[in-house]
């Protein structure tokens, strides 16, 4: 045989290997989710696949004809993950391959929920089967697992296994119209068995194991030695993929710290998308090159495994931009007013992650939209700082606060009171001269007359003496003789007082005096004020009216002292 022989036939074989191994490769993981077709991915699916099905609800009657092929739900909570038959006569699973595991499902609406046909070494685990016709039925199948199911309200029977023996059968619950039919002889318990709810056993030594056998199919010998006086749903432990990144994007070469936060894992797989790996829980990869990167976790313990992933973006460092700074901007609703003054702020700033404002008074604020009150009169200077990490900018509003128009006003009509109080002391003090003998007699309205006009014969500006144009305007004369022939009789009493040497008659004699001077003023001022004065003082008995008769009383007072001292210097 030459070599040219011996080439041809290692071609040959090799194909022929190729031929009558066509499966040969590693099992993939595949994921359903709700809406999707269950079916449609097992029939792309290869031997030893996993499919995932995501919570939610289908309907389908699903096919399993691929050996190996795994199908659970990915929460492994039945309660959110459902399979309804598509009708009434509908398998919901139909197994007739090998090695087919099913769990995690909520399986109802159908002829039967799980239908194992000349299938061995299969495995259906913590499932919910209920409302159907039957919920598990084995055919010719041996060497099978049914563990931790819930199997309750189907109408012929829970359980139902014809020419199936030596299968195991052990930690579920039954409660149905007949809860378990077996032909042959097959395994009912390991360490505990199952809960029926037919069971009238009783439980002496509280162990939660009832005390006798229930008896499944006696002729056959398939007997349950073990069986659970309470039912206790144990679910698998499964573990959860968790972590976190400080940074998802940046410039290359990007450093990112990764920390692992998943449950009920024993293992951990980190995969960075760089061919780097790492089983750290927390580990530091750095990214050299600019490239989108798929980061995965994969964690599993006995029960199952787990992954999820985040995607990193290192960006080419070359085209990184200048930075980007805040640009602060702002504004009101109002820029003056009075005490006190309410106005609303709104910042308007660009690219800040931060902001503070000051409005010139000691406060401060980090509201995008503060309202501030300023309570004193002044001005103020209201400034808006806006940052981020690359700097920061300021910018800047007057505000003019005024006074409180009532307490300007206030303050008008207590200048306007003291006026009028002066005018009101002058005309006091003259009407007080007069009768004190300190200003010169009243002249009648004639020698008034003949005076200013001698005044504006000389040139001379100044009037005659104010006092007394003052009185003539409003008291005749004749009438204030009258009030000082009262003051002079009060003086003479007062003097007579004061030679008794009796301090006591004194001072009675001064306090009548002063009464009737003042009664006398304000008799006059009250019924004698001549009409006429109206037209050349209109407003001058208004304003002397309430005050007249206590400066009155006043000066009388002090004219009286006066004559009290005159007195005692004529006896000395």
């Amino acid at each position: 045989m030459n070599a040219k022989t011996i080439e041809r036939t290692c071609f040959l074989l090799a194909i022929l290997i190729l031929i009558l191994v066509p499966d040969v490769g590693m099992a993939s993981e595949l994921h359903v989710k709700a809406g999707e077709s269950i079916q449609g991915v097992v029939d792309k699916a290869l031997p030893g696949d996993t499919i995932f099905i995501e919570p939610g609800e289908f309907n389908e009657s699903i096919l399993i004809n691929k050996e190996n092929l795994t199908i659970k739900s990915s929460s492994g909570n039945p309660d959110n993950t459902i399979i309804k038959g598509i009708n009434a006569e509908s398998y919901v699973f139909e197994i007739t391959a090998i090695g087919v595991n099913i769990s995690g499902f909520s399986i109802t609406e159908g002829r039967c929920g799980v239908f194992l046909n000349r299938v061995d070494n299969c495995t259906v685990n913590d499932n919910k089967i209920s409302n159907l016709e039957a919920g598990i039925y084995l055919f010719e199948s041996s060497n099978n697992l049914l563990s931790n199911n819930m199997v309750y309200s189907n109408l012929d029977c829970g359980i139902k296994l014809l020419s199936s023996p030596d299968n195991v059968i052990y930690r579920n619950y039954f409660n149905n119209t007949n809860n378990a039919r077996d032909n042959k002889f097959n395994t009912w318990n390991d360490s505990r068995g199952n809960y029926w709810s037919d069971y009238e056993g009783s439980d002496e030594n509280g162990d939660g194991i009832g005390d006798s056998a229930y008896a499944v199919n006696p002729e056959a010998g398939s007997m349950d030695y073990m069986p659970l006086m309470e039912y206790l749903h144990s679910s698998p432990v499964l573990p959860t993929a968790r972590f976190t990144s400080d940074i998802t994007e940046g410039f290359a070469p990007l450093s990112v710290r990764f920390k692992d936060f998943s449950e009920n894992a024993t293992s951990r797989l980190w995969m960075f998308g760089d061919g780097n790996t790492s089983d750290n829980p927390s580990p530091l990869h750095t990214f050299f090159n600019e490239g989108e990167y798929v980061v995965s976790l994969i964690v599993s313990n006995e029960n199952d495994s787990d992954s999820a992933s985040v995607t990193i973006r290192a960006l080419n460092a070359s085209r990184q931009s200048d930075p980007v700074l805040p640009e602060a901007k702002l504004i009101s609703n109002a820029t003056g007013g009075r005490v006190p003054l309410v106005i609303k702020f709104v910042d308007l700033s660009r690219n800040a992650d931060c902001i503070t404002w000051s409005f010139g008074d000691g406060k401060k604020s980090c509201c995008p939209e503060p309202e501030h009150t300023f309570c004193c009169p002044g001005n103020y200077t209201v400034s808006l700082v806006a940052g981020n990490e690359n700097g920061t900018s300021t910018t800047c509003i007057a505000i003019s606060v005024l006074k409180n128009e009532t307490d300007m006003n206030t303050k008008e009509n207590l200048e306007g009171e003291g006026a009028s109080g002066t005018e009101n002391k002058g005309l006091i003090g003259c009407i007080t001269r007069y009768i004190g003998g300190t200003s010169d007699e009243v002249q009648d309205d004639n020698e008034v007359q003949d005076e200013n006009t001698d005044a504006e014969a000389t040139g001379n500006s100044e009037p005659v003496d104010e006092s007394k144009r003052i009185i003539q305007g409003i008291i005749h004369k004749g009438e204030l003789e009258s009030i000082k022939s009262s003051v002079v009789s009060t003086k003479d009493s007062v003097v007579s007082a004061a030679s008794s040497k009796v301090h006591t008659e004194t001072g009675i004699s001064l306090e009548n005096g002063t009464l009737r001077v003042q009664k006398s003023i304000e008799g006059f001022i009250d019924n004698h004020a001549p009409e006429s004065s109206k037209n050349s003082l209109p407003e001058m008995k208004k304003r002397i009216a309430p005050w007249v008769p206590s400066f009155l009383g006043l000066a009388g007072v002090a004219f009286m002292v006066s004559m009290l001292k005159r007195g005692r210097r004529s006896r000395k």
